[in-house]
């Protein structure tokens, strides 16, 4: 059935139900339509974490920060591929959306012991302070919605990002409070992206933003060069007086779309499959522009994990910020060679791109986790409880040269790799790519013992276990996007009626660089800014009293 409504959102990350619970704030009519089954979308599937510098969170906190050492910062991560305009508004305004979502009643904290990932290499970077999560909520809080967000099942919910730092690390259950974890099983309790969601999805539908679930959109509705709404794949039209946002997340999932814009063999979606570029696919049709950020860091190694259940998905496990920060493991490419520091994935980046002309193939792709015993029995295997047995697609052998034949890896340079590895492990030092130097890294020491690199370990002792890894990333296009999320037209205009947050629009707020949080912190408050900006013709005496005073803030603030 047709219906109307201000505004239209579509998709349900972060940065859709952003922009509905703004709109459903400033009393305005909303609609989310989420194409999957359950709400979330990649933001679900995420770690949960949000960037930014100078908030009041932090002050209460007692840190101190310096708008212009996050803009240094912010530029030194850009590589010369930022929007300035953008870049200033995601670091100027990104506090005021996030105390905004705050009076909401979204809880924020500051995540403890979570560095910046340059920090003390580059200038504006700090160790602490301005990674943000959302508190620990639980599903039971959403009433009849409590089933209704995505629940991504490669990492426990129940634990904050700062509890697992300070209990051990994401690979070392040992010291993880188990009977805490089990009692917050029981009462649903969840943090990471889905608790996010909740938290956004919770005070979206107290102000009475509609929610619909597998309802795809498939086109949008066009008249004399605006956007009036959209038609769902049912066919019935959903009009938008004041603006249609796109929330769709990047195209991940999208294998025709994954070759044009990433190039890049054995991809593998670290998403949820319904992520397949359909804002970019629409807004196309309506000439909207699409921006490529080149030499993207935002790049990871990982696998698929089957599914528990018939039926059921596979989920991508990111083993760049798993397995490969623990001792005991390395990445070796198909000559059995290790080429970079596995600890730290911003490293590896342009070792994978890295394309040998002579041979016309990628020099380390496809590439391969090795490890052995040592790491099966002190470390979680994909999240498996310690102890698990080590699942049969994972390629074994009681030899390196056994292990190298299954997985077709050079068995004289794998034995040579892993001779040359455990003698650096011994002494503490990587001398070939400097592996546990940096101060970024989610890894922990093992437990009880004092050991000189907390990154290495042997790999000597039978079984030793392999398998192929998979080159995924945050998408390196979108779509274009100015600092109100309004997408703009290939003649370089903005298209009246349209807005693009999150991944949906090309990062051009930060550019070539990647940060813990920035995906997230972006959509939360590009979708606030969006609706902002749908609302800057209207009058104080046409929103609720609290509303009114929150746009004169936020357009002073603007000017």
């Amino acid at each position: 059935m047709d219906q109307e409504c201000d505004v239209v959102v579509v998709g349900s990350g972060i940065g859709g139900l952003a922009a509905a619970l703004t709109a459903a704030e400033y009393g305005l009519r909303t609609v989310v339509l989420e194409k999957a089954k359950k709400l979330g979308g990649g933001t679900a599937a995420s770690h949960g974490g949000f960037w930014l510098g100078g908030t009041h969170i932090q002050k209460a906190a007692g840190y101190n920060d310096n708008l212009d050492n996050v803009i240094t910062y912010m530029r030194f991560l850009s590589g010369g591929e930022t929007d300035e305009a953008r870049m200033m508004t995601f670091v100027k305004r990104g506090p005021e959306a996030l105390e905004f979502f705050d009076r909401c009643g979204v809880k924020f904290r500051v995540t403890r012991g979570m560095t910046d990932h340059y920090y003390d290499m580059v200038p504006g970077s700090v160790g602490e302070g301005r990674l943000f999560e959302v508190e620990l909520i639980s599903a039971n809080e959403l009433g009849e919605w409590k089933d209704a967000v995505l629940i991504w099942p490669q990492a426990p919910l129940e634990m904050t990002i700062e509890e697992k730092i300070f209990w051990g690390g994401p690979n070392d259950p040992n010291n993880w409070k188990k009977d805490l974890m089990e009692q917050r099983r029981r009462d649903r309790i969840c943090g990471r992206g889905t608790g996010a969601i909740m938290h956004f999805l919770k005070q979206a539908l107290r102000r009475g933003a509609a929610i619909k679930l597998a309802l795809a959109v498939d086109r949008l509705i066009a008249e004399n060069g605006r956007i009036n709404g959209v038609v769902t794949a049912d066919g019935a039209s959903v009009l938008a007086r004041k603006g249609v946002v796109l929330a769709t997340g990047g195209y991940e999932g999208n294998p025709d779309l994954v070759q044009t814009f990433e190039g890049l063999p054995d991809w593998l979606s670290m998403f949820p499959s319904s992520i397949t570029g359909d804002g970019l696919k629409m807004a196309s049709e309506v000439g909207a522009g699409c921006k490529i950020i080149h030499n993207n860091i935002a790049l990871f190694l990982g696998y698929n994990v089957p599914p528990g259940n018939p039926g059921d998905e596979p989920t991508f496990r990111l083993c760049s910020i798993g397995e490969m920060l623990c001792p005991h493991t390395m990445v070796v490419n198909r000559d059995g060679c290790r080429f970079e520091d596995e600890s730290y994935f911003p490293s590896m980046v342009p070792a994978l791109r890295h394309f040998v002309t002579s041979s016309h193939q990628f020099a380390n792709l496809p590439c391969f986790l090795i490890f052995d015993r040592q790491f099966h029995t002190k470390f979680a295997f994909a999240d498996r409880p310690l102890g698990s047995s080590i699942p049969d697609w994972v390629a074994r052998g009681q030899t390196l040269a056994e292990l190298a034949d299954k997985l077709g890896i050079n068995p004289k340079n794998l034995s040579a790799t892993a001779e040359r590895f455990n003698g650096f492990a011994r002494k503490g030092s990587d001398d070939d790519f400097g592996r546990g130097r940096k101060k970024w890294s989610t890894g922990a020491p093992l437990p009880g013992k004092e050991v000189k690199n907390a990154s290495l370990g042997t790999i000597e002792v039978a079984p030793f276990y392999g398998l192929q890894l998979h080159p995924s990333a945050f998408a390196s296009a979108g779509l274009l996007a100015n600092i109100h999320a309004q997408v703009i037209h290939q003649r370089g205009h903005p298209i009246p009626g349209l807005y693009a947050v999150g991944n949906a629009a090309a990062h051009t707020e930060y550019g070539v660089g990647y940060q813990a949080g920035h995906s997230l912190a972006s959509g939360m408050t590009f979708g606030y800014l969006a609706v902002l900006h749908m609302l800057n013709g209207a009058t104080a005496a046409s929103l609720p009293q609290a509303a009114a005073s929150l746009v004169a803030s936020s357009s002073a603030a603007a000017r």
